[in-house]
């Protein structure tokens, strides 16, 4: 680690650097139609995004199985591996704007996605893992968020506080207050101003783009 480097700085993935929703859904009604189980809308899924999968099939499929979400999970990750990942595309100004970055902080992303889905996302949407020191999925050690697991997982094997969390969802800000670091909504997600607000992150910014400017680099 560069001893010129101020801290750490954690990213969420979908919606944070890139989109990804359409990926996701395509990949999800797929796999649940080909395992036989209800349809769920795809206002359902859009509200759901941002906690794990693992949470939010429980909730919205009636008497379904640990066994079954893990069904339904790997299924999704062939059908995004397959097809549904062209539909993923990166945020505008995100690579620019972590090449900054990275020149003075460690980076890492932290997400809820399963280090599978996370392989298929970035080689979709050309951005190299290369570029991160870091890159924390959700795993079965670590608790989804808004559960700070992930968060104090990047900084233990880093060796080093997290100064921000930058993510696009109150969860990612939730997270963020009870691994005790700042947190920075970004308004590139389904979740508003007002919604990320609510949580009250240190910062909230229009996207990745304007972080360099808010980190004065």
């Amino acid at each position: 680690m560069r001893d010129d480097k101020k801290g750490l700085i954690c990213f969420d993935l979908d919606n944070t650097l890139i989109h990804s929703n359409v990926a996701h859904i395509v990949a999800y009604k797929k796999a649940l139609k080909k395992l036989g189980h209800p349809h769920i809308t795809n206002q359902q899924f859009l509200d759901n995004f941002g906690r794990s999968s693992k949470v939010y099939l429980k909730e919205l499929i009636e008497g379904i199985t640990k066994k079954e979400i893990e069904e339904i999970r790997a299924l999704q990750v062939k059908y995004l591996k397959q097809t549904s990942k062209k539909y993923a595309t990166k945020i505008r100004g995100v690579i620019g704007a972590l090449k900054k970055i990275k020149k003075r902080y460690t980076i890492a992303i932290v997400t809820n996605c399963s280090m599978e889905n996370i392989k298929v996302l970035l080689n979709a949407t050309n951005l190299d893992p290369n570029l991160f020191d870091l890159i924390v999925g959700n795993g079965k050690s670590t608790k989804p968020k808004p559960a700070p697991d992930e968060i104090i997982k990047a900084e233990h094997l880093l060796k080093l506080k997290a100064d921000y969390m930058v993510g696009d969802t109150v969860y990612d800000i939730i997270a963020a207050r009870r691994a005790k670091v700042k947190s920075i909504g970004v308004t590139t997600g389904l979740q508003d101003y007002k919604k990320l607000k609510s949580e009250n992150p240190h910062k909230i910014l229009k996207s990745v783009k304007d972080l360099p400017k808010f980190l004065k680099l």
